[in-house]
């Protein structure tokens, strides 16, 4: 079934003479050009030259562990991850990874493990406690789940995220109309995000609002495609998108 579904350098001149971007400076603008474009394939080669340079420097191998990671290369960044760990790395952000790292890998005790050792760590990023909450709600902890992503609400991190992930809860619990509360305000102000319009479809589905569903994908989808969607939905679970 288709699934549904989110440098300028500067110059600067001093009484008629200029500085040069360090070499440091032009490698950093290099990385964030990449980042920006999420080109994981030059970013490995770039962490991967510096460590022919370097080999023992922790912090690259824990940058090209994070890359292999957002390319989707699990076994290759949890080898780095695994590493380091052996090697007594304990910093917030590897534990964050490692965490990442088992709930990509469905070991989802696992992964609460890890980002409790990173929140302990001194990691006080809004985005843990999503992580922390996501994991907990998979288990149906559904309390601590709650209590993750207001912490996470606590820091400042994206509305969008957490009202999308609260509704998710909701959803796990099969109280659709719960989840169409918050998805549907949150779609209305936000119409070109394709995760809200995605699990508000499958929340009114769900909830036997298929003539409504179907109105709202009936841009993306065909008829027939419509009415294989909803059939699958009725045979089985919710496979929903998170953030």
């Amino acid at each position: 079934m288709k699934r549904i579904f989110i440098l300028f350098l500067s110059l600067f001149a001093l009484i008629g003479c200029q500085s040069t971007p360090s070499n440091q400076n032009l490698k950093d603008g290099t990385v964030t050009r990449m980042e920006k474009v999420k080109n994981y394939d030059g970013l490995i080669r770039h962490y991967k030259s510096e460590l022919e340079q370097n080999e023992h420097d922790p912090k690259v191998k824990e940058k090209l562990a994070k890359a292999y990671f957002q390319k989707g290369d699990i076994e290759s960044a949890n080898f780095y991850v695994q590493y380091l760990r052996k090697k007594g790395i304990k910093t917030a952000s590897l534990y964050q990874l490692e965490g990442q790292i088992f709930d990509a890998d469905n070991k989802t005790e696992n992964a609460i493990n890890a980002y409790l050792s990173s929140i302990q760590s001194g990691n006080q990023s809004g985005h843990i406690h999503v992580l922390l909450g996501v994991s907990y709600a998979k288990l149906g902890k559904y309390d601590e789940a709650y209590e993750e992503l207001n912490n996470a609400r606590l820091r400042g991190y994206d509305d969008l995220a957490i009202k999308n992930n609260i509704a998710m809860i909701h959803m796990a619990k099969n109280e659709y109309e719960k989840a169409i509360g918050i998805l549907a305000p949150a779609l209305r102000s936000n119409p070109e995000n394709e995760v809200l319009k995605s699990n508000l479809a499958i929340a009114l589905m769900r909830d036997q609002q298929i003539d409504v569903a179907k109105q709202l994908l009936e841009d993306d989808f065909s008829k027939r495609e419509l009415n294989s969607i909803a059939s699958e939905l009725g045979r089985s679970g919710v496979n929903h998108e998170e953030y």
